[in-house]
């Protein structure tokens, strides 16, 4: 009998999607924390623009302390989510993070069809569906649904600028308008000689920030030159959700004030060293994996990174596939190790709140800390891919193989 994606008979793939489908309905009510705490910040943020958009940073719900803590522009995008009644609005969040998500997983499997056939056979539309449903699942992922985030959105986004886009650079300035983080793009832009794309992306970014200025300038002031760096309004910095190097020197030496010059050191080689890889691996031809270990640049060098901003663990575990054998190592049970520890989350297992963080002991640092290793790890992995076309990265898997 001829076998289709995902090893499933070519005549029933639907079933097994539909079966992922409802395994996946059972499973995440249990793993389904939040109900949309950041979705009504951001409701918030677009009511403050509609009435007052001086406001915007000042504004405060009664039952949620944390603040709007995005550009101007971004709480302009916020307004029609404050219109719709709640349900609808997080309801509409939901559906539109899905969207995203099934855009995210089509576009880092077209890049990898090949290999896909190799060990799966020939794709099938509903493996795609199966995909889906069980990448809910996934840490990061649920994280973002349940909180009504806007991460699987800003990744789409950035994937199909890199990845599809035949005008490159527009849709990463404008992610970057809405909130920070994207502008780590920017670096893969320049470290690959980008230069049409990159004028783009910083024409679109500074038309953002001109808006925000045009709407209240001493408010777009003030956040620009003062609000942008104010590391306490976003959450307690030592939780074990802030998976980024300042998180883990904070919670490996105790100071609450953040990992200061050691961490700035720590910044500097990892942008040093990912932009290296970033540019390495795009001009090997892997553009997937090149976005997604720009992405882990600002993943681990921002002061916080939400363990819900590491839904790029999906682009980086299909790279990952096709990108990774180093001796005789199986890509499969690489990736599937890769998903599996991102679902399993064991950043959650040590004690945490209140700063219980900065009594952990050696095995819950390396539980409570488990995505800058697996970040690490990726990297290695990569650069040492089984593809490697520039000298460098050749004498490198010669070096450590051999």
């Amino acid at each position: 009998m001829t076998t289709g994606f995902l090893g499933t008979p070519a005549k029933r793939p639907w079933w097994f999607a539909a079966g992922v489908c409802v395994l996946v309905g059972l499973l995440l009510p249990f793993v389904w924390r939040h109900t949309g705490a950041d979705l009504k910040v951001y409701r918030l943020g677009g009511a403050a623009i509609l009435a007052d958009p001086s406001t915007l940073y000042e504004a405060r719900l009664r039952y949620i302390s944390m603040p709007f803590t995005y550009p101007l522009f971004g709480g302009l995008v916020m307004v029609p989510v404050s219109l719709l009644p709640w349900p609808l609005a997080y309801g509409g969040s939901i559906a539109v993070s899905l969207i995203a998500l099934f855009a995210i997983w089509r576009m880092s499997l077209r890049n990898h069809l090949d290999v896909l056939r190799k060990y799966f056979g020939r794709p099938h539309p509903a493996a795609l569906v199966a995909l889906v449903a069980a990448s809910m699942l996934l840490e990061p992922v649920r994280e973002t649904l349940s909180y009504g985030q806007i991460n699987l959105i800003l990744c789409a986004i950035v994937l199909y600028d890199v990845l599809v886009a035949k005008r490159r650079g527009l849709w990463i300035g404008l992610a970057a308008g809405i909130k920070l983080t994207p502008l780590v793009f920017f670096g893969l832009l320049l470290v690959t000689k980008q230069w049409r794309a990159l004028a783009h992306a910083s024409a679109a970014f500074l038309a953002t920030v001109l808006i925000g200025f045009l709407l209240a300038p001493r408010t777009a002031l003030n956040y620009w030159t003062h609000m942008v760096s104010d590391t306490g309004r976003i959450g307690g910095l030592a939780y074990s959700g802030n998976q980024s190097w300042n998180g883990f020197l904070i919670r490996v030496t105790g100071d609450l004030a953040g990992g200061g010059r050691l961490w700035q050191v720590v910044v500097l080689l990892t942008v040093v060293g990912g932009l290296w890889l970033t540019r390495v691996l795009w001009l090997r031809g892997e553009q997937l994996a090149s976005v997604s270990v720009c992405a882990l640049i600002g993943l681990l060098c921002s002061p916080v990174s939400w363990s819900h901003h590491w839904v790029w663990c999906l682009p980086l575990g299909i790279s990952l596939l096709t990108a990774t054998t180093v001796g005789r190592r199986h890509p499969i049970v690489v990736s599937a190790t890769w998903f599996g520890l991102f679902l399993l989350g064991p950043i959650w297992w040590p004690p945490r709140g209140d700063n219980q963080e900065l009594s952990w002991n050696l095995l819950e640092q390396l539980a409570g800390n488990a995505y800058l290793w697996l970040a690490l790890a990726a990297a290695v992995l990569l650069a040492l891919g089984t593809r490697p076309k520039a000298p460098v990265i050749t004498k490198l898997h010669d070096a450590l193989t051999n």
